[in-house]
């Protein structure tokens, strides 16, 4: 039962108007210690990924493609980073091979997306820079 309300949660929130055009841009998790992620979607269809470990040693720069789905965004050759400590265990960047779909939702006002198992975990959200 507690699942069915959760999916249907989901589907609610994945419902919520998020203009198109707001979605490009570069993300950045919310609340990461372990690892500095940066996300940016690109119109073309490509998104580009660099990861870097708390040494601030890159560990992973790659560019793949993705696809959108109303307020969802399916990404294609994803690494599914929840935050490890890639000092650690600085091999796991080599996985790579996996599709990961979710949704966009507004996190602080902002176009975000959340990666984890549970609501509200390993969440990106938007940089949104000054026009100076």
């Amino acid at each position: 039962m507690k699942l069915l309300i959760y999916s249907l949660f989901l589907f609610i929130i994945s419902c919520q108007g998020i203009d198109q055009n707001e979605v490009y841009g570069k993300y950045s998790p919310v609340s990461y210690k372990n690892t500095f992620d940066t996300l940016i979607i690109k119109k073309e269809g490509k998104y580009r990924r660099v990861i870097y470990d708390k040494k601030k040693i890159k560990l992973l720069g790659y560019e793949s493609v993705y696809k959108l789905d109303g307020n969802s965004i399916n990404f294609d050759s994803f690494y599914f980073n929840l935050d490890k400590d890639l000092v650690a265990f600085p091999n796991d960047v080599k996985d790579v091979d996996m599709t990961f779909t979710t949704y966009f939702e507004k996190i602080d006002g902002n176009v975000g997306l959340c990666f984890g198992y549970h609501e509200g975990e390993n969440c990106y959200k938007k940089v949104i820079t000054s026009s100076k």
